[in-house]
């Protein structure tokens, strides 16, 4: 069996792991990610997360791909084959990327980028700092890291309200609603986190009526993907100061250009698409990876394995 790792950065990791598990595995790493890998039709199974587009299609042996990452919206570009098994890392950045929603959610709270900005001005000024006890959270998309943060919120003695595709009900939230009532959550939102993935349900679903239905004074957070959120329409809601902050730690380029005018936005808090990082995240991947490998070759259901649809978290 010949298994590519097709990654910038995590090929050594990876190949350690693999290696040490199953000794008569082929491995090759292929740092170079804008070219297809050596030897692309003896590749078995594909480690990879960014990929050329068709590449997917041009692997002729290719019998499963496992994405380094969560976001699966990307793979139909790779012109996939209908039988190819898809499987994610969704489950590796689940606590890391709710612990980030939260920072976000508090920091922007309690003024905390505002304080930075005045000790390196070297400005005393109190913040303007909100109670979360007893405020309302709003989270749309109650997948793995929307329930994590919900899950979270009852240490802060903070509500949560949550917005699905179904509105069905669940433990981890006051009440949920249908995504087609999405304005009515937001209208009672102290704190709003966006958790959602990249489909055609949700893309363009927080939009600018979406961010005027929402609380003056309220705050977002976006830790899913960059095209569910219309980013003008809330510049233009954070520049009006109709919006306490926002913090977006996903955009629609990526790197974000130093050229760009969001980086003056005021309130806005802009990260570098690092919610998920924490020091084991690559051994995790690799050990999930390394027991999908063990129940491939044994005929057993692998963790992590996605619809070709990719069904929205929304759901």
């Amino acid at each position: 069996m010949n298994v590519c790792i097709y990654h910038r950065t995590i090929g050594a990791v990876l190949a350690r792991a693999i290696e040490a598990a199953h000794p008569d595995v082929r491995v090759r790493v292929v740092a170079d990610v804008a070219h297809d890998p050596p030897e692309r039709d003896a590749i078995d199974v594909l480690n990879a997360n960014p990929f050329p587009p068709g590449l997917l299609g041009r692997c002729a042996r290719l019998r499963w791909l496992h994405l380094t990452g969560s976001g699966v919206d990307h793979v139909s570009s790779g012109n996939p084959r209908p039988d190819l098994i898809v499987t994610n890392s969704a489950e590796v950045p689940v606590r890391a990327v709710a612990e980030f929603a939260w920072m976000g959610v508090m920091a922007l709270a309690k003024d905390a980028v505002r304080l930075v900005d005045q000790q390196r001005a070297r400005v005393w000024r109190l913040p303007d700092a909100r109670l979360l006890a007893g405020s309302r959270l709003t989270v749309v998309g109650l997948g793995r890291i929307g329930s994590e943060v919900a899950r979270r919120a009852a240490a802060f003695e903070v509500a949560v309200s949550a917005v699905t595709r179904s509105g069905r009900p669940s433990p981890l939230a006051e009440r949920v609603l249908p995504a087609e009532r999405l304005h009515e959550a937001l209208a009672e939102a102290d704190h709003v986190v966006l958790a959602l993935p990249a489909t055609s349900a949700t893309e363009g679903l927080f939009d600018a009526g979406a961010i005027q239905a929402l609380r003056p004074g309220a705050a977002l957070v976006n830790v899913g993907r960059a095209a569910t959120l219309d980013v003008d329409a809330l510049v233009a809601a954070l520049r009006e100061k109709r919006l306490r902050g926002a913090l977006l730690d996903v955009h629609a380029q990526e790197p974000l250009p130093a050229d760009s005018p969001l980086w003056e936005v005021p309130n806005l808090w802009l990260t570098p698409h690092g919610a998920y990082r924490f020091p084991q995240e690559e051994q995790e991947i690799a050990r999930l990876f390394v027991m999908n490998l063990s129940a491939f070759r044994a005929g057993r259901a692998l963790r992590g394995r996605i619809s070709r649809d990719a069904p929205s978290e929304v759901a």
